[in-house]
């Protein structure tokens, strides 16, 4: 079980890193990017979830801005 708990934080963890990076437009790029890393299948519950979908999305928009603010 521990294992299966490791491989959702790490999926959680990448999804929220990639939405934080400005280079996706919302949580379907982000889930497209992550359906081949280790631990996917346990995280597709997770990304699938609507708080987790407007949460990513919401980070996506925020960093768009802020990369586009930056230029």
């Amino acid at each position: 079980m521990r294992q299966l708990r490791t491989s959702l934080e790490r999926i959680q963890a990448k999804a929220r890193e990639l939405a934080r990076s400005g280079k996706f437009h919302g949580w379907r790029p982000i889930a497209f990017e992550l359906r081949f890393e280790e631990g996917y299948e346990e995280a597709r519950e997770w990304l699938h979830d609507a708080a987790t979908q407007d949460q990513l999305d919401r980070l996506c928009q925020t960093a768009r801005e802020a990369k586009n603010e930056a230029a």
